[in-house]
């Protein structure tokens, strides 16, 4: 499984800057990034190449922070790819909380990161129907 970074901000200019500098200096990849705004706060959702050491030193540096467990899901294109998961969740009655793609170099494959409330539960659903998941290791090698 993967882990994906997530910090709840206040929405004002210089907070995206501010965390983006404290994983800089760490010297942290980031693999991909989300931003949700809902008003006066944010949330910043984050695939990087440390998870555990990005959200001790964010947490360090004052940042409301916590660390989830994402399924990250290799699908063939977008949004082909993302239609064939979403039919198999609605045959199966999943909620998607959250998601989010991006597509890598080898065309056409993609990568969809989904949030639900029980991450092993999907992972066995998706791989059972072929579809490849991804772990920590696998997406920083990208």
């Amino acid at each position: 499984m993967a882990h994906q970074i997530s910090l709840f901000v206040e929405n004002k200019p210089g907070k995206l800057d501010a965390v983006l500098a404290s994983i800089i200096g760490k010297k942290i990849d980031i693999k991909a990034f989300m931003i949700a705004s809902a008003g006066k706060f944010g949330v910043i959702k984050l695939l990087v190449d440390e998870p555990f050491k990005a959200r001790e030193m964010l947490k360090d540096a004052g940042h409301a922070v916590a660390l989830e467990e994402v399924v990250v899901v290799e699908i063939r294109d977008m949004p082909q790819g993302i239609k064939d998961i979403t039919d198999l969740f609605a045959s199966k009655g999943i909620n998607i909380e959250n998601a989010y793609g991006f597509s890598v170099q080898e065309k056409p494959k993609s990568l969809f990161i989904i949030e639900t409330k029980e991450p092993s539960n999907i992972k066995e659903i998706v791989t059972a129907k072929g579809f490849k998941v991804l772990s920590d290791a696998q997406i920083y090698a990208l």
